[in-house]
């Protein structure tokens, strides 16, 4: 069994137990066993395979923060507006430079009192 098909099945036995009973779920160690046991994989691997796996699972499982949704947002339009107006003086408007520079301060400015 190769490394990508042990994460693969560790995975799965994890998106499994969600539809289990607890008393029927497996646990860490009797997913590790089985890569063990069955799959002739050192103990010591399978664990490793088994963090990697459990850490993508919660990765995928977390819910979106919103806070941080909202962050990105206001980091785009900040980053767009500044781009704007640097393109603007690359072209030699500094009366559009000066434009963005000034709706980019008015921007931070109200994002930071948010």
């Amino acid at each position: 069994m190769t490394k990508e098909e042990a994460q693969d099945f560790v995975y799965k036995c994890l998106l499994d137990n969600e539809s289990k009973d607890i008393n029927e779920r497996l646990s860490r160690k009797h997913i590790t066993d089985i890569l063990s046991e069955d799959f002739e994989i050192p103990t010591s691997t399978a664990y490793r395979y088994y963090q990697d796996s459990f850490n993508l699972y919660k990765w995928q499982q977390a819910k979106p923060d919103p806070d941080k949704k909202i962050k990105d947002n206001k980091d785009i339009i900040l980053g767009n507006v500044l781009d704007t107006a640097e393109a603007a003086l690359a072209t030699g408007d500094t009366a559009g430079y000066y434009k963005g520079i000034d709706l980019y301060s008015k921007l931070l400015t109200k994002f930071r009192k948010a």
